[in-house]
């Protein structure tokens, strides 16, 4: 019986991750337009940085009390274990916008346009871009610029594509650097990937301590056939017998390598060699064992301050606060001593996180009347924003 390539497996898992991702979407939209009364997860929820969101309140608010693993940080979990474990396995089998560069980077092999660029582009040492960039992001988020570096992420813009048409105003920037890393990677294969990804970059500091190893055996002659093809343009180092932490885990090089029995490369955990098929095994599985099993154990639902609301005087109050990315204003509408109308009338929020907020908390504190609501898994800042910007307008309805 035929072996099924390495390629072709990763192709395999490319496509079925991404058809996933597809009807993850859109399922969640038609939740968000009141078509359906269920979802599988929000778009907040595969938001790879959400740990570093927790984190930084963590650092940065006095206030914050951890309240358990959303699924967002369960993700990048998942994903720091994973490049601990076995190197950039997500960046070269999981990740949605890998995936679309590598098809863009096959149109490109197949016109054979890309080929020069990437050969050119090997002889220079860019790689280290993406780590100040990474550094850059941390130090705005952590000074509360991080909405700025949100309006660039092609993440964020691919999670949100199917309302491109209707949000091209509001998301014009992220979608044209999503664009414009697609119609690079036709000449440059995985380009973001290479070069400016900060989830990249996390990932490569981690691998470069990974447990599992690709490496070539000492008898190597060090000829790099096995990377002509790599995804990254990367080359065996002539100090070293292991592969660069810049690597995606791909496997072609594991696959190409067949000069002898002696002469081979192969993973490594220590001296003894697994097999590939059980390293893509054991990778996929602790991804999705972290993912969907974290929140299960460890996940708290975070939930806002029960506050009981005082009589209050009819009428309309208006009130602010601060959310992910800026001020959110909103307008309370007060009839016979109850709340009967929330409107958010100004923020910054960013599309795909603020939508299911805006949906569902100012109904549920309408419907009970009271101010204890669950925040959204994957957007707790956006929750929390917008519940004491309700908080602040009712306290002006208060009777003296």
């Amino acid at each position: 019986m035929k072996k099924i390539k390495i390629k072709n497996s990763r192709t395999i898992v490319q496509i079925l991750i991404f058809a996933s991702l597809v009807g993850i979407v859109t399922i969640y939209n038609l939740y968000i337009e009141g078509k359906i009364d269920f979802k599988i997860l929000s778009i907040g929820d595969m938001n790879p940085y959400g740990g570093w969101s927790v984190l930084h309140s963590f650092a940065t608010d006095s206030s914050h009390v951890f309240e358990g693993i959303s699924r967002s940080v369960a993700l990048t979990i998942a994903i720091i274990v994973m490049a601990i474990i076995g190197g950039r396995f997500f960046c070269g089998w999981i990740c949605p916008v890998g995936a679309l560069q590598d098809f863009t980077s096959w149109i490109g092999s197949k016109l054979k346009i890309n080929n020069n660029c990437d050969m050119k582009i090997k002889r220079m040492s860019l790689s280290f871009i993406k780590y100040p960039l990474l550094l850059l992001i941390l130090l705005s988020s952590i000074f509360g610029y991080g909405s700025v570096f949100a309006e660039l992420s092609p993440w964020r813009a691919l999670l949100n594509l199917h309302n491109m048409g209707s949000t091209w105003e509001e998301m014009k920037i992220g979608f044209m650097v999503l664009i414009g890393i697609l119609v690079v990677s036709v000449f440059i294969s995985r380009m973001f990937c290479r070069y400016l990804c900060p989830l990249g970059a996390v990932q490569s500091l981690f691998s470069s301590i990974s447990i599992l190893n690709i490496k070539h055996s000492n008898v190597c002659t060090s000829c790099n056939k096995c990377l002509d093809t790599c995804s990254v343009g990367l080359q065996f180092s002539s100090d070293s017998t292991a592969v660069s932490p810049e690597c995606i885990r791909c496997l072609k090089c594991v696959e190409n390598c067949k000069v002898s029995k002696e002469i081979r490369t192969s993973i490594n955990f220590g001296k003894a060699k697994l097999k590939k098929y059980a390293y893509i095994t054991l990778m996929i599985s602790v991804f999705f064992s972290i993912l969907l099993g974290a929140p299960k154990v460890l996940g708290i639902q975070a939930s806002t301050e029960d506050i009981l609301l005082k009589p209050l005087r009819d009428g309309i109050y208006e009130g602010e606060a601060k959310g992910f990315a800026g001020k959110i204003i909103t307008e309370v509408r007060i009839s016979d001593g109850k709340i009967i109308e929330i409107e958010i009338i100004d923020h910054s929020e960013s599309k795909g996180w603020y939508d299911e907020v805006f949906m569902i908390l100012p109904r549920e504190i309408i419907n009970r009347q009271r101010l204890s609501v669950d925040a959204i898994s994957g957007a707790t800042k956006t929750s929390r924003g917008l519940t004491q910007s309700i908080e602040n307008a009712i306290r002006k309805a208060y009777d003296k």
